[in-house]
């Protein structure tokens, strides 16, 4: 593989190229995937701290308590979702695919715990502004994704 290498360097001199094309290190990855979580949380909280401001409005402090805790509950759930992915070492498409499953498991997982948790022992509960919360921040969380591979900041 070494030798292909050369061979387009000097290839690409030959076409007086000033960069060869280069492949994305892990650590470059890890980076992009930290951006996107950032970038998603950011949103997640933005849309969380909104939907209790609007719950508390119309529905009362137990509303607004309600809806920021489902919120943050897909914040935590993403967030252990990412510390799976960190750690991951095989590159392959398997690899890759095995260490998202882990990671969609794991956040499903963190988020059913935090709702049950959250049904059992808080006795205010509004379902309702629970369900409002978690939904806007899970689908707010897919902003993340947009920041994979964009580079502007």
């Amino acid at each position: 593989m070494a030798d292909r290498i050369n061979d387009n360097v000097v290839y690409s001199e030959t076409l007086e190229v000033q960069e060869v094309n280069k492949i994305k290190s892990v650590d470059e990855t890890k980076i992009t995937i930290k951006q996107a979580f950032k970038k998603a949380a950011t949103w997640q909280i933005i849309v969380t701290v909104s939907f209790c401001f609007l719950y508390f409005l119309f529905g009362g402090i137990n509303a607004a308590i309600s809806s920021i805790l489902g919120g943050f509950s897909a914040l935590l759930g993403g967030y252990a979702g990412v510390l799976m992915i960190r750690n991951r070492v095989d590159q392959s498409a398997g690899g890759v695919l095995i260490a998202l499953l882990k990671a969609e498991l794991t956040k499903i997982m963190v988020i059913s715990l935090q709702l049950l948790l959250i049904f059992k022992l808080y006795n205010g509960l509004v379902p309702m502004a629970l369900i409002g919360g978690l939904a806007a921040s899970v689908l707010v969380s897919g902003a993340g994704l947009g920041a994979v591979g964009n580079n502007k900041k």
